[in-house]
């Protein structure tokens, strides 16, 4: 099943995609001009979440998927990958952090209904 989130901030819009695969989940998160910066696969064990990152050169998304990893793998108790691409001209640290807002709101957004 596929499940599609979006949100936005003044020039920012952020979409999230979430498509099972099998009993585990891909979630793709992009903004701007989309392109794959950072992947995260994240997994449960002992009830603790933990995450492994790549990033592509030159590209910061690191924190938007291992976030969004850990917090996915931890709540559904499943193998979640991340990735992410997010790219604005010119943007600024407090639209970084309007970004990072956006992201973890729709992050929350698909574990609620995924939780149900």
């Amino acid at each position: 099943m596929e499940r599609q989130f979006s949100s936005s901030s003044g020039r920012l819009a952020i979409s999230l995609k979430a498509v099972d695969v099998g009993d585990d989940l891909v979630v793709i998160i992009t903004g701007g001009k989309a392109h794959i910066g950072a992947t995260a696969v994240g997994i449960k064990t002992e009830g603790v979440a933990t995450s492994s990152v790549i990033t592509t050169p030159a590209h910061r998304e690191d924190r938007v998927v291992k976030d969004a990893a850990e917090k996915l793998a931890k709540k559904l108790d499943k193998t979640v990958v991340v990735v992410s691409g997010i790219h604005y001209d010119n943007i600024t640290k407090e639209e970084i952090e309007e970004t990072l807002r956006l992201c973890d709101e729709l992050v929350n957004a698909l574990a609620g209904e995924l939780s149900k």
